[in-house]
């Protein structure tokens, strides 16, 4: 799998490498990075080096999952650490790609009144905090209301 490099501006910088695919244009979608089991299937995120679902011994295939979501449960954080924008909401997001299969992330380009469980989520990217040591927005996978 070929890993494009999204590019960030002179004043972001990504949240951690190998968690996620950001898009490579305005017409791209980012995507999580998961793991495959070559054995028994299972997909799991972020990718693990070894299969906890069946104990292989194999390691996992990388694969893009994440595309789509569905709003499992959330919180709003009101009172957080330093540097994050508050109010923000943090969601756990189940996918589709497998059973149990979640994703936790902040949801954009909705109020707290708007959100309800079992809404339908697309990804994107997008600020999650500003760095510390830098300044610089740290930028992350989000989920956002599907708008399809």
């Amino acid at each position: 799998m070929k890993k494009e490099k999204m590019k960030l501006k002179e004043n972001e910088i990504p949240v951690r490498e190998g968690i996620f695919v950001f898009p490579k244009d305005e017409n791209d979608t980012p995507h999580l990075i998961g793991g495959k089991c070559l054995d028994c299937g299972d997909i799991c995120f972020p990718k693990r080096i070894l299969c906890d679902a069946c104990e292989s011994e194999e390691p996992l295939e990388e694969v893009l999952i994440g595309e789509k979501g569905v709003l499992n449960t959330y919180t709003v954080v009101r009172l957080g650490y330093p540097n994050f924008d508050l109010p923000y909401i943090m969601a756990i997001v189940t996918l589709p790609e497998s059973d149990d299969l979640h994703a936790v992330a902040q949801l954009e380009d909705c109020e707290p009144e708007e959100v309800r469980i079992g809404m339908q989520l697309a990804i994107t990217t997008g600020k999650i905090k500003t760095d510390f040591s830098t300044g610089k927005d740290v930028i992350a996978y989000k989920y956002r209301p599907a708008r399809d």
